[in-house]
């Protein structure tokens, strides 16, 4: 599996270098968070920073390969927050569509994961189909959805659980000095089991629901994107807020 993934990972810099002469498809995006909030989890209770490094494939840049990874920046309980994912991401403004190869290494099962292991049933990595929806731009009501499908998400006997996350969001204030988008969002499992976005208990959780404020801060002549969210998980009976802000 090694060597495989060191062939796949040559191939997609060499293409990379080939197509490198079209047009300026390279770039990188550095965010700051109070915490790392995600589908009704609280994947770090501590400030991070995160970085996305991508290469659009088309010359729209619709369809792009990329790296996102996560770092705390400080220790929580004796653990430091470390995350790195693959992904392969098609995104317009009305819908979207993609394939994450997700690896946290202070994954949800708590063992120590090896980052070169892809075995099904041992694996850190989790494989997430991706996707959204915008209904119409009159009517931006957006549909949003995910399967976990290869990987980190087996129950007890480590059979492959399939969770998955639907969420419905909606900004019901756009285009002012402060905008505000709400959202809920469900989890459930597509074999019928439980999931690992609620308690364990259920088949299908309520695990998100809440709202996001964003505005524009004037920082020396700059425009910085700023937003808050309050965000409520009544399924594990957990409320967080998080402040961002999106440097570049």
């Amino acid at each position: 599996m090694k060597k495989t993934l060191v062939l796949i990972m040559t191939f997609l810099m060499s293409t990379v270098v080939l197509w490198g002469q079209e047009a300026d498809r390279l770039d990188f995006n550095l965010s700051l968070r109070s915490n790392h909030l995600w589908r009704g989890i609280t994947v770090s209770d501590v400030p991070i920073a995160d970085v996305d490094i991508h290469y659009a494939l088309d010359n729209k840049k619709n369809l792009k390969l990329g790296v996102w990874g996560g770092i705390g920046l400080s220790d929580h309980k004796g653990e430091h927050y470390h995350e790195i994912n693959y992904y392969l991401n098609y995104a317009t403004k009305m819908w979207g569509l993609g394939v994450w190869d997700v690896f946290n290494s202070t994954s949800l099962t708590g063992k120590p994961a090896d980052i070169w292991n892809y075995d099904h049933k041992t694996s850190g990595h989790r494989f997430d189909l991706r996707g959204y929806l915008v209904f119409a731009e009159s009517f931006p009501l957006r549909l949003e959805y995910g399967t976990s499908f290869y990987g980190n998400d087996r129950n007890e006997r480590g059979d492959q659980r399939w969770s998955s996350y639907g969420e419905l969001n909606y900004p019901v204030i756009r285009g002012k000095a402060v905008d505000l988008r709400v959202f809920c969002g469900a989890g459930f499992g597509l074999t019928g089991h439980s999931h690992f976005y609620g308690n364990g208990k259920h088949d299908v959780d309520v695990v998100s629901v809440g709202f996001t404020a964003s505005k524009n801060v004037p920082v020396l002549g700059y425009k910085l994107p700023v937003s808050a969210t309050a965000m409520w998980n009544p399924s594990v009976k957990q409320a967080r807020v998080q402040i961002a802000a999106s440097l570049f």
